[in-house]
């Protein structure tokens, strides 16, 4: 598909785009939110888990000092090939980047003060089996757990908007993928797999925070080549990628104003200890 329409859709698109258009506006912010219930001190040793390309696990290295020690963990290789890419940050903890699933979890036991997990666990095929896996590497008595997923695609203005553009423009089975980020458990639900799991002194809560793109429709609308959608959007004739680029600018409408697309996004938040 050629730049006339917005979309790249190439072999390396969705981990280039979610670096340069998504962790900016969305993860980072997100992260800083995160790590900032964990009241992470000096020298720690922290694990992030369903790292991508390192956005938590490079700002709790920054955190924490040289002396501290971060393990990141993700299943994905391209993502992670994205997090070694990028340079160490100063005065920052080294991190080992470790392709793993989140069950089982490829980490030594009892060794972490920290474990962090943003916008992965609605992901994972047993839930219960990573929360265990991820209590397990934590010390006992101590180690501290935050846990991040978005909330129903409802509360998510933005990505309601992209989701009804594309169940216009596409295959229903095609645009229902991207609700898959929102399929994580409410407040409710969160707190007793956490507690399942044997974790104690929980306390669950919703956040929200804005996310702009500065840039327009356009820059949003290359959100889209930052989900897992985008390959298979890219099998999609020339006509039809015309049409969703239409519809998404539709649905975007309301959300713009002043140049800007901006939405507010509310995740679901937890933390407890080991």
């Amino acid at each position: 598909m050629g730049e006339d329409t917005g979309f790249q859709f190439t072999d390396d698109a969705v981990p280039r785009a979610y670096e340069e258009v998504l962790v900016p506006r969305l993860f980072e912010p997100w992260a800083l939110l995160l790590l900032d219930e964990c009241n992470l001190g000096p020298n720690a040793v922290v694990l992030d888990v369903a790292t991508g390309p390192g956005t938590v696990a490079r700002l709790a290295a920054k955190r924490i000092g040289p002396r501290g020690r971060v393990v990141a963990t993700d299943i994905s290789r391209p993502m992670l090939d994205v997090a070694n890419s990028k340079p160490s940050l100063p005065d920052s903890a080294p991190i080992t980047f470790i392709e793993s699933p989140a069950a089982p979890l490829g980490v030594e036991s009892a060794a972490f003060d920290f474990a962090v997990c943003q916008q992965g666990l609605q992901f994972f095929p047993d839930r219960l089996a990573a929360l265990s896996e991820l209590r397990r590497a934590l010390k006992p008595g101590g180690g501290q757990l935050a846990i991040a997923t978005w909330s129903r695609i409802e509360d998510n203005a933005f990505y309601a908007a992209l989701h009804a553009a594309l169940r216009e423009s596409v295959p229903g089975d095609l645009a229902d993928r991207l609700l898959a980020p929102f399929s994580g458990p409410d407040v409710k639900a969160l707190k007793n797999s956490v507690e399942a799991a044997g974790f104690h002194e929980i306390h669950v809560r919703s956040a929200t925070l804005r996310l702009t793109f500065e840039g327009g429709i356009a820059q949003a609308t290359r959100a889209l080549a930052a989900t897992p959608l985008a390959p298979s959007l890219a099998t999609l004739p020339a006509g039809t990628h015309l049409i969703l680029k239409a519809a998404i600018g539709s649905h975007l409408a309301p959300l713009f104003r002043e140049g800007k697309v901006s939405a507010n996004m509310t995740s679901n938040i937890a933390i407890a200890r080991a």
